[in-house]
């Protein structure tokens, strides 16, 4: 299975006010267990260097997204994905060329139907959208977002640090989201482009884990005796959709594996 792991850094965390910076990917195929591609897509870069240049990452990104089975990012449905898509309809990204001069000045024929295709006429149909834009439900099918894994499975969202401390996972990190919005100010593209792969690789490791092991992610409940803490194993099918096998236990969990001093016995 064709896996895409991918992250971006922006500019703020409003979808409406702040835009892309870099976009880092990675393919990975499960099957055989390799990595295909590694690359970062310098957005800010590409838009500086003219419309040419940005359509072309644009027609790169959507050629991923349609070429992958599942596409892993965390926090991906509320943020990476929205982000991209926004990205991908704004012009001149339109992945559709334009019409030619003579098509965009003729005037259209009149269109008295309803319906999500409109006929035209006896031998064209057009559906009820944009040329060149793109359907925000195009990948949704497609996503894993182990963010949102935890919410459904547990009731609460876990942070990507968190939920690599809990399953034992390295987390290497060389700055922040603060910092990396500083490092576009900058145009320091090199620390920028690291720290995002960073996160990619982080996130295959997770995707890896949850693969072969499936991924813990912490209960919590209250009770007479106060807060207690309970792990869930989450696992995922041969489609990469995750599940709890009917039959699991929870388990009990004596120390905090969520704090990075946490014990380890090995074996």
């Amino acid at each position: 299975m064709i896996v895409l792991v991918l992250d971006i850094e922006t500019t703020g965390l409003s979808k409406s006010e702040h835009t892309i910076t870099v976009i880092g990917t990675i393919v990975y195929e499960s099957l055989d267990e390799t990595t295909t591609s590694e690359k970062c897509y310098n957005v800010a870069l590409a838009a500086s260097s003219g419309s040419d240049a940005l359509l072309k990452m644009k027609r790169d990104i959507e050629r991923l997204l349609d070429d992958a089975e599942t596409v892993v990012a965390f926090n991906g449905i509320n943020f990476d994905m929205p982000f991209i898509l926004k990205w991908l309809h704004a012009s001149p990204s339109n992945l559709v060329p334009p019409p030619e001069r003579g098509e965009r000045d003729a005037t259209p024929p009149v269109d008295k139907t309803v319906g999500r295709k409109r006929k035209l006429s006896p031998d064209i149909e057009q559906p009820d959208k944009a040329p060149g834009a793109v359907d925000e439900h195009r990948w949704e099918h497609k996503y894993l977002d182990f963010c949102r894994v935890s919410r459904d499975y547990t009731g609460s969202y876990i942070s990507l640090n968190n939920v690599c401390v809990l399953n034992k996972i390295d987390v290497a990190k060389s700055g922040s989201g603060l910092q990396a919005v500083q490092w576009a100010a900058e145009k320091n593209w090199a620390s920028l482009e690291s720290y995002c792969m960073q996160d990619v690789v982080v996130l295959l490791a997770l995707t890896k884990h949850a693969i072969r092991h499936g991924i813990t992610l912490r209960l919590r409940a209250y009770g007479k005796r106060g807060k207690k803490n309970d792990n869930i194993v989450v696992h995922l099918d041969a489609k990469m959709r995750p599940f709890v096998p009917q039959n699991a236990a929870v388990v009990d969990d004596i120390f905090d594996t969520s704090s990075p001093k946490t014990l380890d016995f090995g074996g």
